[in-house]
């Protein structure tokens, strides 16, 4: 009985309780005044009707029933025998079994040795193809017939391959996704909107973890909020700050491309907005240091460009837009401050640089992985300018598993046919039509999920055991 309850545990299926949907009122929150929704207390069955959304992650049952029909149906990775490419196709095939997944990479060894990475990908419904970004021959051979093309032959930094994939995608007609973490690339591939809606293809740009997830928190969290203020006066439910704070122990278990792009974006100034103003600044500076709750506790975090500052600015026209990221140990994000300080910009942007300075230093890097694992955190935090505030907290233990089930999430939603045609960033409204659902399947595997809570809530809780000695439950 005690194994029945706890597998029960979920959204109630009551007449009272119907399924979630943008266009339905319930998947917003109750009003409980503008000035935090956690202060005020929420009624029993609210809480438990709430739960998906707002509290812990799934569990194994209720994924399973996120599934959808995706009976043949055939999804290429252009990327995909890379880590970030071989995670999300095998997280894919875990949510939707019946499709068809295509890995296109360079050589058959690195499909190979994604394979040895991901046992569930040895399936008949998986198979290599080979292809090169720089021709456009190739990606038309490799996407043709697609029913979604994957992009995360990283890394964007640069220009990356000039949206090459991009517009194979919309010359064949083809729906497509990229986990971009460049500013710039993500821009570009915003300016091909039209040619994509005119084309009849849905495209989402940045829809990873970070940026990615992450956008979708921040929106689910303002349309919540918007809801809860109805009736303010004018311009109260306008936004006035949107924070993203990141952190990664280690380098998270990444492949090289991940750390090259990590030294380049020491390289990149980085454009955000305070109290309305565009500021411009230097990397890994203005040092914060972020309770990212349970599980994590409290980290450094510093300012890079990454670009959900510039979507969530042109999205919601917030006042002040940050984003920050955070390492363990500290040495790292020593390291990073002093290499944007020090190297010349031309050189950290030189991908050929950043390739072999990634390749050099993945040893130790890989050394220091064994010792301080790979767990990864987000938190979200948005305040409308009617004072209604709310914070978000995503743990996970292992950012090599978080970031396949969060591409996989928005490749699901996308094969339901949720994105409108054109290009959009995650947090537009064209992008996905259900969030909390998306959510709650990139949610799957963390071991602290909080959405839409008041800052107090979010806090972890130390243990003092003396002589400045703490530790975090």
């Amino acid at each position: 009985r005690a194994r029945r309850r706890r597998e029960g545990r979920g959204v109630r299926k009551t007449p009272n309780n119907p399924q979630r949907t943008m266009a339905s009122p319930v998947a917003r929150a109750p009003s409980l005044g503008a000035r935090s929704l956690g202060s005020r207390r929420v009624d029993r069955s609210s809480r438990l009707r709430r739960r998906p959304i707002h509290g812990h992650a799934p569990s194994s049952s209720r994924r399973r029933s996120l599934a959808v029909a995706a009976e043949g149906k055939k999804v290429v990775f252009v990327g995909g025998t890379g880590r970030v490419g071989s995670s999300a196709a095998a997280a894919l095939l875990r949510q939707e079994p019946g499709v068809a997944l295509v890995l296109a990479g360079r050589t058959e060894s690195s499909f190979a040795a994604a394979v040895e990475r991901h046992p569930s990908l040895r399936s008949t419904s998986c198979a290599f193809a080979a292809c090169d970004c720089s021709d456009p021959a190739s990606l038309a051979a490799v996407i043709a017939g697609a029913d979604l093309v994957v992009h995360s032959a990283g890394p964007f930094q640069g220009g990356g391959d000039g949206c090459a994939v991009l517009d194979a995608a919309i010359d064949q007609g083809v729906p497509y996704l990229d986990v971009c973490d460049d500013a710039e690339y993500a821009k570009a591939c915003k300016s091909k909107s039209k040619a994509a809606a005119t084309a009849g293809v849905p495209c989402v740009t940045t829809g990873g973890i970070y940026p990615g997830v992450s956008n979708l928190m921040a929106a689910e969290m303002i349309e919540q909020n918007r809801a809860s203020s109805e009736g303010s006066e004018g311009g109260a439910n306008e936004v006035e700050y949107v924070l993203y704070n990141y952190f990664c122990a280690g380098s998270g278990g990444v492949g090289d491309t991940i750390l090259a792009t990590s030294y380049m974006l020491c390289g990149e100034d980085v454009v955000c907005w305070d109290k309305g103003e565009r500021v411009v600044t230097r990397p890994a500076t203005q040092r914060k240091v972020v309770d990212f709750g349970k599980k994590c506790g409290k980290r450094e975090v510093f300012l890079y460009n990454l670009p959900e500052t510039a979507s969530a600015r042109e999205t919601w026209n917030a006042e002040t837009v940050k984003a920050r990221f955070g390492t363990s140990p500290g040495l790292w994000n020593g390291a990073m401050a002093l290499m944007a300080n020090l190297v010349p910009k031309e050189t950290l942007l030189n991908k050929d640089v950043a390739s072999k300075l990634a390749t050099f230093t993945a040893p130790i890097v890989r050394a220091v992985d064994a010792v301080v694992g790979e767990r990864t955190a987000m938190r979200v935090d948005v305040k409308l300018k009617g004072g209604a505030l709310a914070g978000s907290i995503y743990n996970h233990p292992r950012l090599s598993e978080a970031v396949g089930d969060a591409t996989a999430a928005f490749c699901a939603a996308m094969l339901r046919g949720e994105t409108d045609p054109g290009v959009w960033y995650p947090e537009e409204a064209g992008a996905v039509k259900d969030r909390a659902r998306l959510l709650e399947a990139a949610a799957v595997g963390c071991d602290n999920y909080e959405m839409n809570k008041a800052a107090w809530m979010l806090e972890s809780k130390p243990i003092n055991l003396g002589f400045g000695i703490y530790i975090e439950l």
